[in-house]
């Protein structure tokens, strides 16, 4: 019986607390909001675009009273970083971030009924910097300054890269320059005559600490100032980013040192003793001009020139030889190695030039002698014997050669374009069919720069060239050499017209980041 009583009493106490609660309980609406206006996701890119956004914000109560509201865009930037980029209803915030996703809170307080609201996107922030034109040159009081044409799903320029770095003022602007590759030694150089430094590849920041002297190791007594790099090598040589090795670096200093590397197999951008030295005097080296010469399809060696005693030298074990080759001269050979007396080096250039076999490209180089007579070199400087293809000697019809500002030669004709001052010249070397050229079309601005396309497509013979005034400043424009033997005719290319921009002193593109 003592079981029966136990559930009859559970089952009352069952009952009693599943019966109706008849307390006074009074239930009110609040304010209810409604955010719209706020997309999933946004893309940016990083120092080029602001984030906008305006919410559109419906509330059932009080519409008019906006200061019973709140607000917060909370940022996240890592897994436990967090920054509030606003206390506005409507943000409006420079994208400065590194490229990478974000999620972004947004946070509306009722204050009076103490309810938050919420709405949450996220920000994929690229960067602008991955694809385009390097540009360096001056700005108007004379500094060095960079600037990118940068080239994704539409062309953007990109000022005030260098002012807007941590590095002090430089001057005498050399080259913007990508090693090109994703690996952590690939480095983005910006090199002047004042110092040379890397720049990060996503962002474009550097500080004075980006410099070469902490990769170089040398038991050399060289003034650590002189170690800025002035010249890279290999080249980007095709639209994607391809270069002439993944495996060999080679860099000139201001000082006209040679380092000679191989990133890959060392795990780094590291170097040794320079290689500007022959073996019979090893304890010297000797100054090199600013020329690294190689097949710019292919570079497992290169060529260099001895300032000192007027000569090419030739490099050929790359993270392995400790000095250079002495080229000896055959006596009918169409030009000299070893310079004579009185010659001297006035220009060098790789180009993709294929005469005489020469699959990955023929270099070539102006010589002056002391009577103001030039010469023009072609050569293969590839491997350990280096071939000698042509000799030109300049003649007197093309005007002021021997004092020209800029040179550039075509790959795919006899061609070097040359300018002096204001006046741009070309002149056909073909032996016996000499000619020379002019374009007064250009305008009378100061050309500031020739340079051949040897990177994005050579084979479409572009030629940029950028002029400059004080009222309208840079341009830059792209014009293609008509292939016509019997004329040199510039054809401007459509929408390849850059204007307002630096002193344009040199180009390089960038493919990947």
């Amino acid at each position: 019986m003592k079981i029966y009583y136990k559930i009859a009493f559970l089952s009352m106490l069952i009952l009693n607390a599943c019966s109706k609660d008849l307390g006074n309980y009074e239930y009110h609406d609040i304010n209810e909001l409604d955010i719209q206006g706020v997309n999933d996701t946004y893309v940016m890119r990083t120092n080029i675009d602001t984030l906008r956004i305006v919410p559109t914000i419906t509330k059932t109560m009080d519409e008019s009273d906006e200061s019973r509201y709140s607000h917060l865009w909370i940022l996240k930037l890592g897994t436990s970083a967090f920054d509030t980029i606003s206390r506005e209803k409507n943000v409006e915030y420079p994208i400065k971030l590194s490229p990478a996703s974000y999620d972004l809170f947004y946070r509306v307080l009722d204050q009076v009924t103490g309810v938050t609201w919420t709405a949450n996107t996220k920000i994929s922030v690229s960067t602008p910097y991955s694809k385009g034109l390097l540009i360096i040159g001056e700005d108007e009081e004379g500094f060095a300054e960079a600037e990118m044409l940068a080239m994704l799903s539409d062309t953007v320029h990109i000022r005030n890269i260098l002012s807007g770095t941590e590095l002090p003022r430089l001057r005498g602007p050399v080259s913007f320059f990508h090693t090109s590759g994703t690996a952590t030694y690939s480095r983005l150089w910006v090199m002047t005559n004042t110092g040379s430094y890397f720049l990060d590849r996503a962002t474009m920041a550097a500080t004075t600490a980006n410099i070469f002297s902490r990769f170089v190791y040398t038991s050399d007594n060289i003034n650590a100032e002189t170690l800025q790099p002035i010249v890279v090598a290999p080249q980007i040589r095709t639209a994607a980013g391809a270069t002439g090795s993944t495996l060999y670096r080679a860099l000139i200093t201001v000082g006209g040192d040679i380092f000679a590397g191989a990133p890959v197999l060392v795990g780094g951008d590291y170097y040794n003793n320079p290689v500007n030295r022959v073996a019979s005097a090893q304890e010297d080296l000797i100054p090199a001009a600013p020329y690294l010469l190689y097949p710019i399809n292919s570079m497992s060696t290169f060529m260099w020139y001895d300032t000192k005693d007027q000569r090419f030298l030739n490099f050929t074990g790359i993270a392995i030889a400790t000095s250079s080759v002495v080229l000896t001269d055959g006596a009918n050979d169409v030009f000299p190695w070893n310079q004579p007396a009185g010659r001297t080096l006035v220009y060098a250039e790789n180009t993709r030039n294929t005469d005489g076999g020469s699959t990955n490209g023929n270099s070539f180089a102006i010589m002056k002698d002391n009577d103001n007579t030039c010469h023009i070199y072609k050569f293969y400087a590839n491997g350990t014997n280096p071939a000698k293809r042509a000799a030109y000697t300049v003649k007197s019809i093309a005007t002021d050669f021997d004092k020209a500002d800029f040179y550039a030669f075509s790959s795919n004709r006899s061609v070097i374009f040359y300018s002096v001052d204001n006046k741009l010249y070309a002149y056909d070397y073909s032996t016996n069919f000499e000619k020379l050229y002019t374009f007064p079309e250009i305008g009378n601005d100061d050309i500031t720069m020739l340079k051949f396309d040897t990177q994005i497509d050579h084979v479409a013979n572009s030629l940029y060239i950028a002029t400059y005034n004080s009222i309208e400043k840079g341009t830059l424009q792209r014009f293609r050499v008509g292939m016509n033997p019997d004329v040199v005719e510039l054809l401007p290319q459509e929408n390849s017209t850059w204007t307002d921009m630096i002193k344009v002193k040199d180009i390089n593109w960038r493919a990947v980041n």
